[in-house]
């Protein structure tokens, strides 16, 4: 029996590498938790926008994370904070609630939580398996794509209600003359001076880099690094200041953020019961309004989760199940504290791999970080430039589109096209949730489509004066391709077999038979052998000579080789060389045929 402390250490991932820890992994988190922080504190503040909530939000919601996923993780590099896919989904769920969006979110991000964490516990994340990667680049290119179009408004200074990408084009179009110049100005230098600093990095050098190789570089390399990776936060700072001192001089030339309230967030369960006028919504009224967002929203964590912390698993075997129990975690106790649901981020993760992190324990001063924001800065946030926010969401999001993906799909399996093309056009014409639905209908439909029509590989082999059929299914026969694989054979044998008066099938690749499929082909041994061919099985397994006994009384011939094969069609084909077998449980009791051919 298993210890209790065993199942501490397994759940609880901290117990695990705590005892290693040291000054050294301590000062590389302190870096890495700081760096981190810099670059979650602007893009929380503009993906709550993105959810359609008040940015103070998006810093309730990036609180949380880094202390649970600190005790339950087991991948350093990761912070669990708000992303921009989950927050546009987050808006598509909540914007129409009667019982108003905030509490929705709250809510939904405690429901999401629940779900992640029942299936971490009943090692549910096989599911997310079912979803190709073909579907996963196409719906997140689609994300990213919606995400971007959705900030286009905010850029240009524009006002008008859109929700879809289509609509929200055509919108932009009918409004662009109303279009403010310095919104358009600021928000369109914001995005060239943050692309160009983004390519900064490549000049630069992580602080803590090859610290193993003892390797010295420039301090000036180090600084142009770190301000690559800072930059959505001196962007944010920087245009938050000069809103600031043209706001003393009586100026406002640009779309600013609302105000928003400092302090605390307030600490508590989600409301699962809202008292509205005379009416009473009820949990079960509340999560039917949320709809299918309960399970959509945490689906989708869970295959983005999963897919980052394999990415960053450095060769080590990765307990899907503990994250998934770990973000859930992150989740239930974020709503206590008013996050929306949340999960990881490939960037965040980057820049913290860059940066050296060591351990989770650097996701402690990332959330010190976020609580000196919420409690210090809020009366400055209200400055930030709306188009500034909307520069830093369209800059992170680009980089989400799958484009290189098309050429390597293209090049190793045209086939993976289809499900990729139909979720990208689904998800952006009729929306995520439901282009996700389809994209997987797709992905469901060809793995089917590949399980009814396998390759039938068939070739006529000369032999002295004499010439055979080979065919070789390259998979095993199930009822859905039985009919297809005989109709191949029969079509071949009328193409090629006027001189050929033996078919092999080599069935080294045959693992499985149904009895539909072995009803098939003892038909077909039928009907060849009715028109005067000689059929040999080659490499066939004893449990399918078994099945295949069962459904055809008929004459059945076994090789185990090509050798074997050739030493039955020189012999004639009259006389096999092996001892005939009377039924069935001679197979059986032996465990393999008794010598190099047998006819059963």
């Amino acid at each position: 029996m298993r210890k209790p402390w065993n199942y501490f250490r397994k759940y609880a991932p901290l117990l695990q590498w705590s005892g290693d820890y040291n000054v050294d992994k301590a000062i590389s988190d302190l870096v890495a938790g700081i760096t981190v922080g810099l670059t979650l504190i602007p893009q929380s503040l503009a993906y709550a926008s993105l959810a359609g909530l008040e940015p103070q939000y998006g810093l309730y919601s990036s609180l949380c994370g880094g202390l649970i996923y600190l005790v339950f993780g087991s991948i350093a590099e990761l912070s669990i904070a708000p992303t921009a896919l989950l927050s546009l989904l987050t808006y598509s769920y909540t914007k129409d609630l009667t019982f108003g969006n905030v509490q929705g979110a709250i809510l939904l991000c405690f429901l999401s939580g629940c779900i992640e964490l029942l299936c971490g516990i009943f090692h549910l994340g096989f599911l997310v398996d079912f979803v190709s990667t073909p579907v996963v680049a196409a719906f997140t290119s689609a994300g990213a794509i919606t995400i971007a179009t959705s900030q286009v408004k905010n850029l240009f200074g524009l006002k008008f209600q859109s929700e879809q990408f289509l609509d929200t084009w055509k919108n932009f179009f009918i409004h662009i003359r109303e279009v403010k110049m310095l919104d358009t100005i600021l928000g369109l230098s914001c995005c060239i001076i943050l692309l160009s600093m983004r390519k900064l990095k490549d000049y630069g050098t992580p602080p803590l880099a090859n610290t193993d190789k003892k390797e010295n570089y420039p301090t000036l390399r180090k600084i142009v690094w770190f301000v690559s990776v800072a930059r959505n936060a001196i962007i944010v700072i920087g245009c938050a200041a000069l809103a600031f001192i043209l706001d003393k001089y009586g100026e406002n030339p640009f779309s600013l953020t609302t105000k928003i309230p400092s302090g605390w967030p307030n600490v508590s369960l989600p409301a699962f019961k809202i008292e509205q006028e005379n009416k009473t919504l009820t949990f079960i009224d509340m999560t039917t309004e949320l709809g299918t967002g309960i399970i959509v929203i945490p689906f989708i964590a869970i295959i983005a989760n999963v897919g980052i912390a394999k990415a960053f698993a450095k060769g080590n075997v990765l307990d899907a199940s503990q994250e998934m129990i770990a973000v859930g975690l992150c989740n239930i106790v974020g709503s206590m504290f008013g996050s929306y649901p949340v999960n990881a981020s490939f960037s965040r993760a980057a820049v913290g791999g860059a940066s050296g992190v060591r351990t989770p324990l650097a996701g402690i001063y990332t959330a010190a970080m976020v609580f000196l924001a919420f409690t210090l800065l809020t009366p400055y946030f209200s400055f930030i430039p709306k188009p500034t926010l909307s520069a830093v969401i369209i800059c992170a999001v680009i980089f989400m589109v799958e484009v290189m993906i098309t050429k390597q799909i293209w090049t190793i399996n045209r086939l993976d096209l289809i499900p990729f093309v139909v979720t990208l056009i689904s998800c952006l014409i009729l929306g995520i949730e439901m282009g996700i639905l389809i994209g997987i209908l797709v992905d469901i439909l060809k793995l089917l489509y590949v399980t009814a029509r396998p390759k039938v590989l068939v070739e006529k082999i000369p032999i002295e004066k004499e010439k055979y059929i080979k065919v070789t299914p390259t998979s095993s026969i199930l009822f859905p391709s039985a009919e297809h694989v005989r109709e191949k054979i029969i079509s071949h044998n009328l193409e090629l077999g006027q001189n050929c008066t033996t078919i092999v099938i080599d069935c080294q690749r045959v693992n499985k038979m149904d009895f539909t499929s072995a009803k098939c082909v003892g038909d077909l041994v039928k009907d060849l052998t009715t028109s005067g061919k000689n059929v040999v099985f080659m490499s066939l397994k004893d449990r399918l000579v078994t099945t295949l006994k069962k459904v055809y009384d008929g004459k059945i011939v076994l090789v185990k080789s090509e050798t074997e094969l050739k030493e039955y069609l020189y012999s004639g084909q009259q006389q096999p060389i092996s001892n005939t077998l009377s039924n069935i449980s001679n197979v059986q009791e032996n465990g393999e045929h008794q010598s190099s051919t047998t006819q059963l």
